[in-house]
């Protein structure tokens, strides 16, 4: 996806923020087009966030809206919009890369979920503190401290000394460090804040 005002920018002359208004109505709602977009190409097509984003989908949205005269212009429509077009053009590589990073996650959830089921299953390549952390916290228990055999190798979840004593059991993930002693003995681990945000800490 690309910043919304930027792809409406690939139209000239154009007034920009009433057109961002009429491609969010458009998508989100289907109106003005009789058109209305699946849920699943909504998602696809616009992102309606602080920087609002949108795609090759959302842009054939814009190009409708532009050719059935919805848009307000500065000057009159031109035949072709060729930048437009070109990013139009992206749509299938664009789909493609969704569905890789779709199946992609969908393969981290199915193996975190086989590992969570069998600790002795993982590889220890695979540890890391925000794996320890959701292994022991589902056999454990949300919060709780101690240790596990993951992957054959011991792995341990303790509070950070920086936690005050007397501090709610129900502790968030940035409150607790993880590590494990490799085959060789020695520890590795130990994450730091932010733990549960970021599935890609390593050793």
């Amino acid at each position: 996806m690309k910043p919304a005002l930027s792809v409406i920018d690939l139209i000239p002359n154009i007034h920009r923020t009433p057109a961002l208004a009429m491609l969010r109505r458009a998508v989100l709602d289907g109106r003005p087009l009789s058109t209305r977009l699946s849920a699943d190409d909504k998602e696809l097509a616009f992102l309606d966030a602080h920087v609002a984003m949108t795609s090759p989908v959302g842009a054939k949205v814009l190009k409708a809206l532009y050719t059935g005269g919805h848009l307000r212009l500065k000057k009159p429509a031109q035949k072709s919009l060729p930048a437009l077009d070109a990013y139009i053009a992206t749509e299938a590589a664009f789909r493609t890369e969704v569905a890789r990073i779709i199946a992609s996650e969908d393969a981290k959830r199915d193996r975190l979920a086989e590992i969570i089921a069998n600790p002795d299953c993982a590889d220890e390549s695979e540890l890391n503190p925000w794996l320890i952390d959701r292994v022991i916290s589902a056999h454990l228990g949300h919060g709780a401290t101690g240790a596990m055999l993951i992957a054959g190798l011991t792995c341990e979840r303790a509070e950070r000394l920086s936690a005050s004593p007397g501090d709610s059991p129900h502790r968030a993930a940035s409150d607790m460090m993880c590590w494990w002693f490799d085959h060789a003995g020695q520890r590795q681990g130990d994450a730091g804040p932010g733990l549960a945000d970021n599935p890609e800490a390593t050793g």
